[in-house]
Protein backbone atom coordinates (compact mmCIF):
# COMPACT_ATOMS: atom_id res chain seq x y z
CA UNK A 1 0.00 0.00 0.00
CA UNK A 2 1.35 3.69 -0.86
CA UNK A 3 1.75 6.34 1.03
CA UNK A 4 -1.47 7.67 -0.62
CA UNK A 5 -3.35 5.10 -0.68
CA UNK A 6 -2.73 5.02 3.23
CA UNK A 7 -4.29 8.40 3.45
CA UNK A 8 -7.02 8.03 1.72
CA UNK A 9 -7.96 4.89 4.17
CA UNK A 10 -7.42 7.00 7.09
CA UNK A 11 -9.57 9.29 5.91
CA UNK A 12 -12.22 7.09 5.51
CA UNK A 13 -11.50 5.39 8.56
CA UNK A 14 -12.45 8.73 10.58
CA UNK A 15 -15.59 9.39 7.91
CA UNK A 16 -16.74 5.76 9.46
CA UNK A 17 -16.03 6.64 13.27
CA UNK A 18 -17.74 10.11 13.10
CA UNK A 19 -21.20 8.14 11.05
CA UNK A 20 -20.69 5.45 14.36
CA UNK A 21 -20.64 8.23 16.33
CA UNK A 22 -23.71 9.90 15.42
CA UNK A 23 -25.79 6.91 14.52
CA UNK A 24 -24.78 4.21 17.30
CA UNK A 25 -22.88 6.56 19.95
CA UNK A 26 -23.29 4.06 22.62
CA UNK A 27 -20.86 1.93 20.61
CA UNK A 28 -18.02 4.32 20.40
CA UNK A 29 -16.11 2.95 23.90
CA UNK A 30 -15.98 -0.40 22.64
CA UNK A 31 -14.75 0.80 19.18
CA UNK A 32 -11.44 -0.40 17.80
CA UNK A 33 -9.39 1.03 15.02
CA UNK A 34 -7.22 -2.26 13.03
CA UNK A 35 -4.83 -0.86 10.76
CA UNK A 36 -7.75 0.79 8.63
CA UNK A 37 -10.78 -1.24 10.01
CA UNK A 38 -13.18 -0.68 12.31
CA UNK A 39 -13.44 -3.39 14.82
CA UNK A 40 -16.43 -3.62 17.47
CA UNK A 41 -16.74 -6.77 19.69
CA UNK A 42 -19.80 -8.06 21.56
CA UNK A 43 -20.10 -10.42 23.91
CA UNK A 44 -23.26 -11.02 23.50
CA UNK A 45 -25.22 -10.80 20.23
CA UNK A 46 -26.23 -6.76 19.40
CA UNK A 47 -30.27 -5.80 19.29
CA UNK A 48 -31.64 -6.08 16.05
CA UNK A 49 -32.18 -2.35 15.84
CA UNK A 50 -28.20 -2.30 15.96
CA UNK A 51 -27.31 -4.72 13.62
CA UNK A 52 -30.15 -3.00 10.83
CA UNK A 53 -27.93 0.17 11.65
CA UNK A 54 -24.63 -1.93 11.75
CA UNK A 55 -24.98 -3.05 8.39
CA UNK A 56 -26.30 0.42 7.23
CA UNK A 57 -23.16 1.80 7.92
CA UNK A 58 -21.73 -0.86 5.67
CA UNK A 59 -20.25 -3.42 8.90
CA UNK A 60 -20.21 -6.97 8.06
CA UNK A 61 -20.33 -10.02 10.29
CA UNK A 62 -16.58 -11.87 10.77
CA UNK A 63 -17.16 -15.55 11.37
CA UNK A 64 -13.88 -16.38 12.60
CA UNK A 65 -13.45 -13.55 15.03
CA UNK A 66 -16.67 -13.70 15.96
CA UNK A 67 -17.02 -9.74 15.74
CA UNK A 68 -18.11 -6.88 13.23
CA UNK A 69 -16.07 -5.06 10.94
CA UNK A 70 -15.86 -2.41 8.62
CA UNK A 71 -13.27 -2.28 5.77
CA UNK A 72 -13.27 1.74 5.60
CA UNK A 73 -11.44 1.80 1.97
CA UNK A 74 -8.96 -1.44 2.64
CA UNK A 75 -9.51 -3.83 0.30
CA UNK A 76 -7.35 -7.06 1.83
CA UNK A 77 -7.70 -10.59 1.98
CA UNK A 78 -6.00 -11.13 5.18
CA UNK A 79 -7.54 -10.79 8.90
CA UNK A 80 -6.67 -7.21 10.01
CA UNK A 81 -5.32 -8.54 13.11
CA UNK A 82 -3.33 -11.74 11.12
CA UNK A 83 -0.27 -11.80 13.12
CA UNK A 84 -0.63 -8.62 15.07
CA UNK A 85 1.14 -6.67 11.99
CA UNK A 86 -1.62 -3.91 12.21
CA UNK A 87 -1.68 -1.18 14.60
CA UNK A 88 -4.87 -1.40 17.30
CA UNK A 89 -6.51 2.11 18.75
CA UNK A 90 -9.69 2.44 20.54
CA UNK A 91 -11.53 4.83 18.48
CA UNK A 92 -12.28 7.39 20.75
CA UNK A 93 -8.47 7.92 20.53
CA UNK A 94 -9.22 8.97 17.21
CA UNK A 95 -9.05 13.18 16.71
CA UNK A 96 -12.65 13.62 15.50
CA UNK A 97 -14.21 16.78 13.98
CA UNK A 98 -15.14 19.35 16.30
CA UNK A 99 -18.76 19.76 16.70
CA UNK A 100 -20.55 22.84 15.06
CA UNK A 101 -21.18 25.37 17.13
CA UNK A 102 -24.97 25.86 18.65
CA UNK A 103 -26.12 28.45 16.19
CA UNK A 104 -24.85 26.21 13.30
CA UNK A 105 -25.99 22.59 14.34
CA UNK A 106 -29.59 23.57 14.20
CA UNK A 107 -31.33 22.66 10.96
CA UNK A 108 -33.75 25.04 9.44
CA UNK A 109 -36.50 23.74 6.89
CA UNK A 110 -38.26 25.32 4.06
CA UNK A 111 -42.02 24.67 4.25
CA UNK A 112 -44.41 24.98 1.55
CA UNK A 113 -48.47 24.17 1.47
CA UNK A 114 -49.50 21.06 -0.61
CA UNK A 115 -53.08 20.06 -1.14
CA UNK A 116 -53.80 16.58 0.00
CA UNK A 117 -57.11 16.02 -2.18
CA UNK A 118 -59.56 18.04 -4.42
CA UNK A 119 -63.16 18.06 -3.50
CA UNK A 120 -65.26 19.37 -6.45
CA UNK A 121 -68.08 21.80 -5.89
CA UNK A 122 -71.74 22.34 -7.09
CA UNK A 123 -72.52 25.74 -7.95
CA UNK A 124 -74.74 26.61 -4.85
CA UNK A 125 -71.50 25.32 -2.89
CA UNK A 126 -69.09 27.70 -4.34
CA UNK A 127 -70.10 30.56 -1.87
CA UNK A 128 -69.99 29.50 1.43
CA UNK A 129 -71.37 32.73 3.37
CA UNK A 130 -74.82 31.07 5.70
CA UNK A 131 -74.16 28.18 7.81
CA UNK A 132 -76.84 25.64 6.14
CA UNK A 133 -74.69 25.77 2.90
CA UNK A 134 -71.46 24.97 5.44
CA UNK A 135 -73.65 22.24 6.46
CA UNK A 136 -74.22 20.65 3.39
CA UNK A 137 -70.41 21.19 2.34
CA UNK A 138 -69.70 19.06 5.99
CA UNK A 139 -71.32 15.85 5.30
CA UNK A 140 -70.06 16.14 1.48
CA UNK A 141 -66.70 17.00 2.19
CA UNK A 142 -65.69 16.17 5.43
CA UNK A 143 -67.94 13.77 6.43
CA UNK A 144 -65.94 11.59 3.41
CA UNK A 145 -62.20 12.51 4.47
CA UNK A 146 -60.25 9.57 5.00
CA UNK A 147 -59.36 10.89 8.99
CA UNK A 148 -63.14 11.34 9.83
CA UNK A 149 -64.23 9.79 13.00
CA UNK A 150 -67.94 10.04 13.19
CA UNK A 151 -67.56 8.43 16.81
CA UNK A 152 -65.79 11.24 17.61
CA UNK A 153 -65.66 15.17 17.95
CA UNK A 154 -64.12 16.10 14.83
CA UNK A 155 -63.42 20.37 14.59
CA UNK A 156 -62.65 21.42 10.54
CA UNK A 157 -62.37 25.03 9.58
CA UNK A 158 -63.53 26.61 6.01
CA UNK A 159 -61.06 28.59 4.28
CA UNK A 160 -63.02 31.58 2.12
CA UNK A 161 -61.79 34.57 -0.22
CA UNK A 162 -62.91 37.82 0.25
CA UNK A 163 -65.93 37.34 -1.40
CA UNK A 164 -66.57 34.19 0.21
CA UNK A 165 -65.98 31.63 -2.10
CA UNK A 166 -64.94 28.47 -0.60
CA UNK A 167 -60.33 27.74 -0.91
CA UNK A 168 -60.77 24.65 0.88
CA UNK A 169 -61.11 23.01 4.45
CA UNK A 170 -58.48 21.75 7.04
CA UNK A 171 -59.46 19.02 9.63
CA UNK A 172 -57.87 21.00 12.72
CA UNK A 173 -58.51 18.36 15.78
CA UNK A 174 -60.06 14.85 16.20
CA UNK A 175 -61.24 14.29 19.91
CA UNK A 176 -63.40 12.09 21.58
CA UNK A 177 -66.58 11.33 21.97
CA UNK A 178 -67.60 14.04 23.91
CA UNK A 179 -64.71 16.30 23.98
CA UNK A 180 -62.05 18.26 21.58
CA UNK A 181 -59.24 19.89 22.39
CA UNK A 182 -58.25 23.13 20.52
CA UNK A 183 -56.49 26.45 20.86
CA UNK A 184 -56.90 29.49 18.02
CA UNK A 185 -53.49 29.34 17.03
CA UNK A 186 -54.35 25.85 15.38
CA UNK A 187 -57.70 27.53 13.81
CA UNK A 188 -55.55 30.40 12.33
CA UNK A 189 -52.20 28.79 11.62
CA UNK A 190 -54.14 27.42 8.53
CA UNK A 191 -55.50 30.42 7.69
CA UNK A 192 -52.94 32.61 7.51
CA UNK A 193 -50.84 29.91 5.35
CA UNK A 194 -53.63 29.58 3.18
CA UNK A 195 -54.41 33.09 2.93
CA UNK A 196 -57.85 33.20 3.37
CA UNK A 197 -59.84 36.29 3.95
CA UNK A 198 -62.57 34.34 6.64
CA UNK A 199 -63.03 31.23 8.16
CA UNK A 200 -66.14 29.31 9.00
CA UNK A 201 -65.41 26.59 12.41
CA UNK A 202 -67.27 23.35 12.30
CA UNK A 203 -67.30 20.51 14.53
CA UNK A 204 -69.79 17.70 14.62
CA UNK A 205 -71.13 15.91 18.00
CA UNK A 206 -71.20 12.31 17.90
CA UNK A 207 -74.21 12.56 20.67
CA UNK A 208 -76.35 13.80 17.74
CA UNK A 209 -77.55 16.71 19.44
CA UNK A 210 -75.97 19.42 17.75
CA UNK A 211 -76.85 22.07 20.40
CA UNK A 212 -73.14 23.81 21.44
CA UNK A 213 -71.54 23.43 24.67
CA UNK A 214 -70.25 25.97 27.49
CA UNK A 215 -66.86 24.91 25.94
CA UNK A 216 -68.08 25.30 22.61
CA UNK A 217 -69.69 29.17 23.37
CA UNK A 218 -65.95 30.22 24.50
CA UNK A 219 -63.97 29.14 22.22
CA UNK A 220 -66.26 30.64 19.70
CA UNK A 221 -65.82 34.04 21.21
CA UNK A 222 -62.11 33.36 21.66
CA UNK A 223 -61.95 32.84 18.19
CA UNK A 224 -63.91 36.02 16.85
CA UNK A 225 -61.82 38.24 19.44
CA UNK A 226 -58.37 36.68 17.73
CA UNK A 227 -59.82 36.55 14.60
CA UNK A 228 -60.91 40.38 14.72
CA UNK A 229 -56.80 41.01 16.06
CA UNK A 230 -55.99 39.46 12.91
CA UNK A 231 -57.98 40.91 10.56
CA UNK A 232 -59.75 37.46 9.68
CA UNK A 233 -63.41 37.10 9.60
CA UNK A 234 -64.81 34.11 11.50
CA UNK A 235 -68.31 34.02 10.23
CA UNK A 236 -69.87 31.27 12.39
CA UNK A 237 -69.12 27.95 14.07
CA UNK A 238 -71.43 25.59 12.75
CA UNK A 239 -72.37 22.42 15.04
CA UNK A 240 -73.09 19.30 13.17
CA UNK A 241 -75.38 16.69 14.62
CA UNK A 242 -77.95 13.98 13.51
CA UNK A 243 -81.50 14.46 11.85
CA UNK A 244 -84.14 13.71 14.34
CA UNK A 245 -88.27 14.09 14.34
CA UNK A 246 -87.30 16.58 16.95
CA UNK A 247 -85.18 18.71 15.19
CA UNK A 248 -86.46 20.45 12.02
CA UNK A 249 -82.31 20.62 11.24
CA UNK A 250 -79.38 18.59 12.06
CA UNK A 251 -76.98 21.73 13.28
CA UNK A 252 -77.20 24.86 14.91
CA UNK A 253 -75.19 27.73 14.38
CA UNK A 254 -73.84 29.80 17.35
CA UNK A 255 -74.12 32.92 15.04
CA UNK A 256 -77.73 32.48 14.49
CA UNK A 257 -77.85 31.59 18.22
CA UNK A 258 -76.24 35.44 19.21
CA UNK A 259 -73.05 34.39 21.06
CA UNK A 260 -71.22 36.22 18.39
CA UNK A 261 -71.56 39.45 20.68
CA UNK A 262 -68.10 39.63 21.94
Amino acid sequence: MNATQETTDMKTTHEVVEKLKKELPDLMDQAQVVGQWLWLEFQNRPAPLTIVKLKKLGFHWNKRRRCWQHPCGTRSPNDPRENGMYEVQAATALKLKDALPRAESHIAKEFKVISLRECALVDEMQVCDEPDKAANYWREHIATDPHFNPDCECLAVLLLNTRRRLRGHHLVSIGTMDTILVHPREIFRIAVIGSAAAVLVMHNHPSGDPTPSEADIKVTRDLVRAGQLMKIDVLDHVVIGLPSEQRPKDWMSLRELGYFAV
